[in-house]
């Protein structure tokens, strides 16, 4: 009985362990589970070296309209798409 228990107890703190670990790795990356972005609010998620962007930019046809894109994130005031839906 008191074997069981202790393995128990050992699941349950390995279990606890790897959650906590999986919400280390997620802030780590900039990308919490349940985060989200928004297109009118300029929002962009970032890789890890800071190279690219992911996000939504304006389409060519209408500053209200947007597109999922991912882009050079390291040039100055530079939107230079990588890869877009439209491209």
């Amino acid at each position: 009985m008191a074997l069981n228990l202790l393995s128990c107890a050992l699941a349950l703190m390995f279990l606890l362990f790897l959650a906590e670990l999986c919400c280390y790795i997620e802030s780590a990356s900039g990308v919490v589970l349940g985060s989200r972005l928004l297109a009118k609010e300029n929002q962009a998620w970032f890789s890890d070296n800071k190279t690219f962007a992911f996000g939504f930019t304006p389409t060519a046809e209408s500053q209200d309209q947007y597109q999922l894109s991912i882009w050079f994130a390291q040039l100055p005031e530079d939107r230079t798409l990588v890869w877009s839906p439209s491209m």
